[in-house]
């Protein structure tokens, strides 16, 4: 019969290798925090651009302004910090407009921050 002496000594490699799992799982899970972010408010500004461009009336959103708050309330709902200075509504020939959105986020880590600038360009067509 063999007989296993338990010292507890613990293998370096192997407490190398849970390291730089919990380093990159923390690394992985902020810049993952602000990538989601990001498609999630390119979606949902993209829904808000298509419900201005049926909205030909101007019933529910008779100003840039009205679109300019539907943008931060969006923004609001995903965590994502915007002020009106970061939104620009552009209407031409009253059958285009373009909602321009920059958002910049920054993401702390211990020793390292890193800055993010996204521009969102939105375009469309009024549809009579």
């Amino acid at each position: 019969m063999k007989k296993h002496a338990a010292r507890g000594k613990i293998n370096i490699g192997c407490l190398f290798l849970i390291v730089l799992l919990i380093a990159g799982s923390y690394v992985g899970f902020k810049f993952g925090k602000v990538y989601l972010s990001q498609y999630l408010f390119k979606r949902q500004l993209l829904e808000l651009s298509s419900e201005v461009a049926k909205d030909y009336t101007l019933k529910m959103y008779p100003s840039n302004t009205d679109i300019v708050n539907a943008v931060i309330e969006e923004a609001r709902k995903l965590s994502v910090e915007l002020t009106p200075e970061n939104i620009e509504i552009v209407r031409r020939d009253d059958h285009f407009f373009v909602i321009k959105v920059t958002w910049e986020e920054e993401v702390v880590l211990p020793y390292y921050t890193h800055y993010f600038t996204f521009e969102f360009n939105k375009e469309r067509n009024i549809a009579y």
